[in-house]
């Protein structure tokens, strides 16, 4: 199918522990925020070298030395001494240059090319509240905005609050703009919908209008009684709740929050078979119906346009048409 939809929030980014991970062997490999365990091997005024296991050593700046005692560091060699083991992260390598630059402060988890709209991170806590909301720690390049409105009803945080989860709706890296939300979004946003999608979905009501389906958006969307045949149509005998469907999405329109759908694999002018709740079925128009239902459900969900039993139901649909246009 085409254009078919499946979005789900993520959970990506964070610090890179090289020491977990595939060995490093050349500097084109090395990546902003990777993690090493290395070996003091030099000190200088300036700062230090770091042996990390590849040809070239990293170089700590002072500037980029961290002590528990002394911030900032002054003179390096009251902090570091050569063979000491230190914790340093990648803050910059240039391959042409061989040169690895180093840090001892560890790197924020996410950066601003980590964090993606729908992503859920955890763990966030609330540092700072203003009359529109609250600004919260996430570990990133900045502090996140949770809107008043985005938080669940009756829970207003305080500030060194953790929060369980937030999730990232907006992220402007130019703006230094981050927003969040307390409130899990849909599997489907708005901006995710679009006219022509083929979109999966479970049934969660038939009424006689239609037949309403959960595709993962904010609002169910609604397969209409017409999208399955003029007049009168049982929408009942097409769906029933709980099926899982494939359908088109024909129109969305997010400021009334409405997505018509219509189902795949039906023509509404196959099933103009009454004109009114008064006039029943014919026999023959029953089993026209019917035999189109097994037709769906035998070639989408059990063994595809060439399988045996998608066949066989063609073949029953095919001699159910004939007898009703001789029955005409």
């Amino acid at each position: 199918m085409s254009n078919e939809v499946t979005t789900a929030p993520q959970e990506e980014g964070g610090i890179q522990e090289n020491a977990a991970a595939a060995p490093v062997t050349a500097l084109e490999d090395l990546r902003p925020r990777m993690a090493f365990k290395g070996k003091v091997s030099r000190i200088d005024l300036g700062g230090a070298f770091v042996n990390i296991g590849l040809e070239v050593e990293g170089f700590i700046h002072i500037s980029r030395i961290v002590s528990a005692v002394q911030n900032p560091v002054t003179r390096v060699a009251e902090v570091l001494s050569i063979g000491d083991d230190v914790d340093v992260y990648i803050a910059a390598v240039n391959p042409t240059m061989k040169r690895i630059d180093l840090t001892m402060a560890r790197p924020a988890t996410y950066d601003w090319a980590d964090l993606r709209v729908g992503m859920k991170i955890r763990s966030a806590r609330v540092v700072a509240l203003e009359s529109f909301g609250a600004f919260v720690d996430i570990d990133g390049p900045k502090h996140g905005l949770v809107p008043f409105n985005l938080m669940p009803k009756g829970q207003r945080p305080k500030v060194g609050d953790d929060l369980e989860a937030v999730w990232v709706i907006e992220v402007s890296e130019d703006k230094r703009r981050i927003g969040l939300t307390m409130i899990e979004p849909p599997a489907l946003p708005w901006e995710s919908i679009h006219r022509g999608d083929v979109v999966k979905g479970v049934v969660t009501r038939v009424e006689r209008k239609g037949a309403f389906i959960d595709i993962g958006a904010e609002r169910e969307g609604l397969i209409r009684s017409s999208a399955f045949g003029s007049g009168f149509v049982n929408v009942s005998d097409f769906v029933t709740v709980g099926e899982q469907v494939s359908a088109r999405v024909v129109k969305v329109d997010a400021p009334k929050k409405q997505i018509d759908l219509a189902m795949e694999g039906i023509d509404p002018d196959d099933f103009t078979l009454s004109s009114g709740p008064e006039e029943e079925l014919s026999p023959m128009a029953a089993a026209l119906q019917k035999a189109t239902r097994g037709r769906r459900s035998g070639w989408s969900e059990t063994s595809g346009r060439g399988g045996k039993k998608g066949r066989e139901q063609d073949d029953i649909l095919a001699r159910t048409m004939q007898q009703l246009q001789r029955n005409k």
